[in-house]
């Protein structure tokens, strides 16, 4: 350790000899300077993590909750920790050295990020809705990779002529995983998979049979079974406010990591514009 920044074994002190600022790792119980603090930080590989921690902390400070609401977060969140009664409360902040507003804090950090998300981004959801809507729609679909020309016309044949389906024929004939699934794969992301078997599944109709294709070194025999087109409920609507959100967190979280300077937090809606 060097002399510059010594550890102090707390709670240490020499009288009268000033003692440099000290960073809390057990709360009331200074333990490392400063200076060493920030040489762990940096060698252990903390920044990031500090960094984020920042962010969320600076975004959760300006969200303002209902009192009604905080309080039975703050009640959610002792009952989690196994406390039965408003009586064990002061017990355990003394063992755990909290103050009532870490608790506080504890305990609403949570709602308070995503109330600021989705007055940020609320409005924005739709529209990242429909530019994501070609990925976010999904497509079951049955499917036979098989070696060569030959067998992928006859198979296919045969399902066309309705002598075989899929489920008899994969198990049997298919090289893929599908084989498993008796040739039915999904649902999936209508993006998803080789962009031969994308650019078809998007102009299929349901129960389309598609005549073999090559797609690599592999033949295919492929029918469209049904489409699931995305739907912007609130479980999707959420999904993305939250993307819309990590794009912002992670810029302003790299801008702070690189030392630049951070622009001001983005407007929010009034409470009553709030999706």
């Amino acid at each position: 350790m060097s002399a510059s920044s010594p550890r102090l074994n707390p709670p240490e002190q020499l009288s009268g000899v000033p003692i440099p600022p000290q960073i809390e790792i057990a709360p009331g119980r200074p333990w490392l300077t400063v200076e060493e603090t920030n040489r762990l930080i940096r060698q252990q590989g903390l920044s990031l993590a500090v960094a984020q921690a920042w962010v969320l902390d600076e975004i959760a400070a300006v969200i303002e909750l209902d009192p009604e609401r905080e309080k039975g977060l703050i009640r959610s969140h002792l009952q989690n920790e196994g406390l039965k009664g408003d009586e064990e409360v002061p017990d355990w902040l003394e063992r755990k050295r909290f103050s009532f507003e870490d608790l506080r804090y504890f305990a609403t950090k949570g709602e308070r990020v995503k109330q600021w998300q989705r007055r940020r981004y609320g409005d924005e959801a739709e529209l990242r809705f429909l530019d994501r809507k070609l990925e976010l729609d999904q497509v079951v679909y049955s499917l036979l990779r098989l070696p060569s020309q030959e067998l992928a016309e006859e198979l296919h044949q045969r399902i066309k002529e309705g002598e075989a389906e899929f489920s008899d024929l994969a198990p049997e004939y298919s090289s893929g995983a599908e084989r498993n699934t008796r040739g039915l794969v999904g649902p999936v992301s209508l993006t998803a998979g080789h962009p031969e078997l994308a650019s078809r599944l998007r102009v299929s109709r349901p129960q389309q049979l598609w005549p073999p294709f090559l797609v690599v070194d592999v033949w295919i025999v492929m029918r469209m079974e049904r489409l699931l087109p995305a739907q912007l409920d609130e479980r999707t609507r959420s999904r993305m406010i939250d993307e819309l959100f990590q794009v912002w967190f992670r810029e302003r979280v790299q801008l702070l990591m690189d030392g630049e300077p951070l622009p001001p937090l983005p407007y929010l809606p009034p409470l009553d514009e709030d999706v």
